[in-house]
């Protein structure tokens, strides 16, 4: 695994590669680095009408759904740690967040 930089603890797969251009700050404390990536065309075409749709730049969506999905990995961490220390979560308690996802609309 290679650690990204500036960003400590995260880890992506050796698979996984990217190229370093230019590190920008835009003055609003968000340092953004400039990378060059390869998408499936189909997946590059529907990404931009999801951006254009939103009423942002391809790479503001791009990082909006990383950033996501990033947290949602975090998330199913710290359950896996809770779990491990208290044992598994009840039950009751996944159904009533399972219905909250639901109501938020974020699972079916």
């Amino acid at each position: 695994m290679t650690l990204l930089p500036d960003w400590p603890g995260r880890e992506l797969s050796a698979a996984c590669s990217y190229r370093w251009y230019e590190q920008i700050d835009y003055g609003d404390g968000m340092a953004v680095a400039k990378v060059s990536l390869s998408l499936d065309e189909r997946v590059l075409v529907a990404a931009r009408a999801a951006a254009a749709t939103e009423g942002i730049s391809l790479s503001a969506w791009i990082s909006r759904l990383i950033d996501h999905h990033i947290g949602i990995q975090e998330g199913l961490a710290a359950v896996r740690e809770y779990e491990a220390e208290h044992g598994p979560i009840p039950e009751e308690a996944r159904e009533n967040a399972r219905r909250v996802l639901r109501d938020l609309g974020v699972i079916e």
